[in-house]
Parts: structure tokens; C-alpha cells; sequence
């Protein structure tokens, strides 16, 4: 088995390792801080097709930590909006943690943690939910139920790359990565 999988972003080829998820199976990872030119070009990719899709309007983007995040400062950045992230640690700034359950297929069972005064802050607003890379949808169905607690508006989830085809969540996508086996 070859050891990267070859992606086109922004015109240009990038070559993503692949690591063993268990049971031979394995998945092309995408990495925004190993890569700033990748990252970059996925973001660039990523935003064509968001303004392609018509959305406008959009106050605040969320994501969660950590690659997600650093992928979604891009796209805050060319939509010039905000930008929220749940946290993977309570972060001591936070006056009242509010917390969502995720159970994710790269780390398993987790929490992330954002502070209520920034939900309270966009409440009734406009969002866009943006990760790095989407497999089972358990991170937006998990942080979508913190925001409809406090009414901010989900318009559209967004990645650079769809690890499934099972997902759907009305999901804008760069690329789908598929699940590599070993026999």
C-alpha cells in the first residue's frame, strides 16, 4: 500500500500520509499545521465553494479544536467574521464552561468546552460550522446541540475533506478522502 494518498488543492498536488485507524484499515490525514501552503489552498477551495453555494450573511464561524481550528481561522478570516472554537480543556479564562459530548472516530469519547458569555454573544446569529475533516458527523451533532441551546443558527456545515460518503449534514466539501484497507 502506497503510503500517501494525492490530493489537488488550489490547482496544486499535495501528498497526505496515511495512518492505521485499526483492523487494517487506514485514512489519508490532513494536517493544517504541517503544511501552511496546504492548508491555505484548502481554505481557498473551501471559500469558492461556500460562495458558490449563495450563503451570505454569516456572523461567526465555529469549529472545534485544534486542526479544525487552525482550518477555520482561514475561512473566518476571507469571510471576515468571527471566529468560536470549543476547546478540548477548560481554558482559564472561561467564567461558565458549557460543554458538549462528542464521540468521535479518530480520539474516541471526548468533551469540548466553550464559555457560555461567548455563546450568549452570538445568540440569534448566523454560523458556520467549519472542520478540517468530517468522518462520522458526531463533532457537528455534538456542538449543534450546544448552539441550539443558545440560538445560533447553523447555516451550512463546511470541511476540506469528507471522509465518508454515509455523510451528508448538508455538508459544502473540498474533497472526499477515502478509507483505505489492508488485507
Amino acid at each position: 500500500m502506497d503510503k500517501y494518498f494525492k490530493v489537488t488543492l488550489d490547482g496544486k498536488e499535495y501528498l497526505l500520509p496515511k495512518a492505521g485507524i485499526g483492523n487494517n484499515k487506514y485514512v489519508a490525514v490532513f494536517d493544517p499545521y504541517s503544511d501552511v501552503n496546504m492548508n491555505r489552498a484548502a481554505a481557498k477551495d473551501l471559500y469558492k465553494k461556500i460562495i458558490e453555494s449563495g450563503i451570505k450573511d454569516i456572523d461567526v464561524v465555529i469549529s472545534a479544536e485544534a486542526k479544525g481550528a487552525a482550518f477555520a481561522q482561514r475561512i473566518a478570516d476571507y469571510l471576515n467574521c468571527d471566529l468560536l472554537v470549543f476547546r478540548k480543556k477548560v481554558k482559564i479564562n472561561f467564567e461558565k464552561p458549557v460543554i458538549a459530548h462528542v464521540k468521535t472516530f479518530t480520539s474516541g469519547t471526548n468533551q469540548l468546552f466553550i464559555d457560555r458569555k461567548d455563546l450568549e454573544k452570538y445568540s440569534g446569529k448566523n454560523a458556520l460550522f467549519v472542520d478540517d475533516v468530517i468522518s462520522t458527523g458526531s463533532t457537528i451533532h455534538a456542538i449543534k446541540e450546544v448552539l441550539d441551546e443558545y440560538n445560533i443558527n447553523v447555516i451550512r456545515n463546511c470541511c476540506a475533506f469528507k471522509e465518508s460518503n454515509d455523510v451528508n449534514d448538508n455538508i459544502i466539501y473540498v474533497d472526499t478522502l477515502p478509507i483505505f484497507e489492508e488485507k
